[in-house]
């Protein structure tokens, strides 16, 4: 996961009408994403939703995957908190079921905790994953998590840890943040999460993206891991942001592909339903010239 890995989809989680995961839509929307020339696809991120989705539930990912043609390798799979003990457990079956990489959230719940407590959890983690823990994509994304994950504390958790730690997956959309990443760790795959920021971040360095847009337009976010502008992004984040953003995303899917599927979501969240806010959904996704259909 050390290497340049361009994009990645953060892969959106479809739900049948008993808010089961719909594995045929995720494993065929995958495949279509890993066609387009994406090396890996991540599953149950902050835009797939994991946090709602039970472990168990979350369980028959590679066994789903695999049965659809799709290798344990070109899978990354975000795991939760904020027991230490569950999350290194987690941790241990993906690897063991060769998964490509781990993206790992820190604990959650308690708000703002010294990066002392923040290196405890994480070293409870992977010493409970074992020995062979390794491909950690460090997730650093304060606005959810309540947790700031800095330079100097990877840079300890490296040390401790060193065949464990590939990346870390900025999503603070603080670019001096992203800097200092940058900055102290340009071997580690720096991966971002705010398209905005991404092509002047690959320009500086970083690896590519795991990225909520590219389910929508993996074309788009492909020219920006790159390192290449284009002023079609700054103009859909500023219509996607001022909406529930992973909502908003399910619901310009639902357009795209002319399947109303896509719109569901899982508790705490609710779909889009008001008409300017589906108006502003199907303008981002007429802007995005895929209108009625997926992208190819």
């Amino acid at each position: 996961m050390r290497e340049k890995i361009g994009i990645s989809a953060a892969l959106v989680t479809p739900f049948d009408e008993a808010g089961n995961i719909d594995w045929a839509r995720f494993a065929a929307h995958a495949r279509r994403l890993l066609d387009s020339g994406m090396k890996v696809v991540t599953a149950f991120g902050t835009t797939g939703e994991g946090v709602s989705i039970a472990a168990s539930a979350r369980a028959p990912l590679y066994e789903r995957m695999a049965a659809a043609g799709i290798e344990a390798g070109r899978l990354v799979e975000c795991v939760y908190g904020p027991s230490s003990q569950e999350a290194g457990e987690h941790v241990r079956r993906s690897l063991a079921a060769g998964c490509g990489g781990i993206l790992l959230t820190p604990p959650f719940y308690f708000k703002q905790p010294a990066d002392e407590g923040i290196y405890c959890w994480y070293s409870e983690v992977f010493e409970i994953a074992g020995p062979d823990c390794r491909d950690i994509i460090l997730y650093n994304i304060p606005s959810l998590t309540g947790v700031r994950i800095g330079a100097d504390l990877v840079g300890r958790l490296r040390r401790a840890f060193p065949q464990a730690i590939a990346g870390v997956k900025d999503s603070s959309g603080d670019w001096e943040q992203t800097v200092a990443f940058l900055a102290e760790h340009r071997d580690l795959a720096i991966l971002v999460g705010h398209e905005g920021h991404l092509a002047k971040a690959v320009r500086g360095g970083a690896s590519g993206a795991i990225s909520g847009v590219a389910n929508l337009a993996p074309k788009l976010v492909a020219k920006l891991t790159r390192g290449e502008d284009d002023p079609l992004t700054d103009a859909v984040l500023e219509r996607l942001l001022a909406l529930p953003v992973v909502p908003a995303i399910k619901a310009i899917m639902a357009v795209q592909s002319g399947d109303a599927v896509w719109s569901r979501v899982r508790a705490p969240l609710v779909p889009i339903a008001g008409v300017a806010d589906l108006a502003v959904c199907a303008e981002v996704a007429a802007m995005l010239g895929r209108s009625n259909k997926m992208v190819e």
